[in-house]
């Protein structure tokens, strides 16, 4: 008699050890949870566009529309992740309930138990769950979120949906590219607003040997100051960056305050660019040399031919 209530009395311990410790750490969760959640709506509340470039939408007030589909979404997903959490939880917790008596239970059933719901998940669910379980952890992941523009696998885009088991990017030509959360979570991608959405614009360019540098300086950094999409926070950059026999490579670079203005900033650089250095006679990559096979080699490796000298 006092072997069964000594028994009792630590069963119940137990019971309500084990029950506490899981009641807190589902509350501390679902806590954390909530606070996540929280953190991506105010993020979708403060974006300023949903379009990996500037365009005019078809549809009728497409940021407010996006914005609504955006937070319902992260809404629904994370309304999925706590009902998943209560769920996984309330397992754990029978487990822990019935380890106490897994003596008494014929060893040959438990087997039988394991490997029967081993076989169901790993096989017919496996997919599902690989899935599930990858959104949960984008889900909570800082390195990707509704709103981020990124470009992944060749292609550049924002970031239009997570759901519980794939990865939606709204392409900048309005296509959407679908990925499965398991393949997303082993992807590597750039993400363009991870932590801000300033950007560093660069454009590369070609000019021949005989132009002048300190022209093509001034003008490729003076249109870069010009543009409509510069933010003032330094002046535009210039370098040299290589040289070999098309020309000489140099690069204009200069702040911008997001993706979108970074699209339409080096579309502008360009075109002037190229307007430009035509107007001033200054050549291009595209400038051909001939080469004269009779004349010596200058020092250096510079051949001298009609076209003027190149490095070989």
């Amino acid at each position: 008699m006092d072997f069964l209530q000594s028994f009792e009395t630590w069963h119940i311990t137990y019971i309500a050890v084990v029950t506490v410790s899981v009641l807190f750490v589902l509350l501390y969760i679902r806590w954390a949870t909530s606070r996540v959640e929280g953190e991506r709506v105010e993020h979708i509340d403060e974006l300023k566009n949903f379009n990996a470039v500037k365009t005019e939408s078809p549809l009728k007030n497409p940021l407010k529309k996006a914005r609504e589909n955006a937070r319902e979404s992260v809404v629904g997903r994370f309304s999925i992740i706590r009902r998943m959490m209560g769920f996984a939880f309330f397992t754990v917790w029978l487990v822990l309930m019935v380890i106490p008596f897994l003596g008494k239970i014929p060893a040959a059933m438990v087997s039988l138990i394991v490997t029967c719901a081993a076989v169901v998940i790993g096989i017919a669910a496996k997919p599902v769950v690989e899935n599930i379980i990858s959104g949960v952890v984008i889900s909570f992941s800082r390195l990707l979120r509704t709103g981020d523009t990124v470009i992944l696998d060749d292609h550049y885009g924002t970031v239009e949906d997570i759901s519980i088991t794939h990865t939606v990017i709204k392409l900048w030509d309005w296509r959407r590219y679908i990925i499965p959360n398991s393949s997303m979570l082993h992807k590597e991608f750039l993400n363009l607003s991870i932590n801000d959405r300033y950007m560093w614009v660069y454009v590369e360019f070609w000019v021949s040997y005989d132009a002048d540098l300190g022209v093509v300086r001034d003008v490729a950094t003076g249109i870069a100051a010009e543009s409509r999409y510069y933010s003032d926070y330094e002046p535009p950059a210039f370098w040299t960056m290589s040289m070999n026999r098309e020309g000489v490579k140099c690069w204009v670079a200069a702040w911008t305050k997001d993706a979108v203005n970074a699209w339409e900033m080096r579309s502008e650089i360009r075109g002037r660019l190229i307007q430009e250095l035509q107007k001033r006679g200054i050549k291009t990559h595209s400038f051909k040399y001939e080469i004269d096979s009779s004349k010596s080699p200058l020092p250096g490796g510079v051949f001298q031919g009609s076209g003027g000298p190149c490095h070989d």
